[in-house]
């Protein structure tokens, strides 16, 4: 594993984050595109943001890019309470809602992970599911696999329940150990763009499973 590359202030973060969220408005083609979310929430042990852009790339749809971005951070902004994932991807279309996808993240200790896998995705107003399995190639090989599911049925016209259940899960190849697990819970009320409610995180860490808890409030805003 390589030393640790922990980024140590938070406005580096939301820095991030902005820069996302203006990639995925000015690269977008010339089609209708799904809105960017972007969340905040604010547990009683830390902050955590996620910004997640699907994004078509070719005029047929064929080709997107994919990012899921997670930084987290705690209230005294200790550096090593820090983590920031950014995951990057290329898909392509095989058949149905199955894409094949290429690409890299940046962890802030592995540093830069190659990674080769599968996506299916499928939305509409009230469902949304993605589950994403992937093989890490370096530094060492790994098996890491993210889902999300959320449901958002109407409530009247101006308002939506909003809920979402989000997982990752990520097991050595090479040591035959767990990595990193986590479930992130969401449930709120939506008006608009503007997404308010109650969530939960639970994440552990290495083969011991480590646990680390978080409940708060979350925002959320799509773009």
């Amino acid at each position: 594993m390589k030393p640790s590359a922990t980024i140590h202030h938070l406005p580096f973060t939301i820095l991030l984050f902005c820069s996302i969220v203006v990639f995925g408005q000015d690269h977008a083609p010339a089609m209708p595109a799904p809105p960017i979310p972007v969340e905040a929430t604010f547990g009683n042990n830390r902050v955590q943001f996620i910004g997640v852009l699907n994004r078509p790339v070719s005029a047929d749809g064929k080709l997107s890019y994919f990012n899921l971005s997670t930084g987290m951070v705690d209230y005294s902004n200790t550096a090593s309470e820090t983590e920031l994932v950014i995951v990057n991807n290329l898909t392509y279309a095989l058949f149905g809602n199955i894409r094949a996808t290429a690409g890299a993240e940046w962890h802030y200790k592995l540093g830069l992970v190659p990674q080769v896998g599968l996506q299916y995705f499928k939305a509409n107003r009230t469902w949304l599911f993605l589950l994403n399995p992937n093989i890490n190639l370096q530094p060492s090989k790994a098996i890491s696999t993210i889902g999300i599911v959320e449901f958002k049925p109407a409530i009247s016209k101006d308002l939506a329940f909003y809920s979402k259940a989000q997982i990752l899960h990520v097991a050595s190849l090479s040591e035959g150990t767990h990595a990193r697990s986590a479930l992130m819970l969401r449930a709120g009320i939506t008006k608009g763009k503007f997404t308010v409610g109650l969530g939960a995180n639970f994440d552990y860490y290495g083969p011991l499973k480590i646990e680390k808890d978080n409940v708060g409030l979350f925002t959320r805003l799509a773009l």
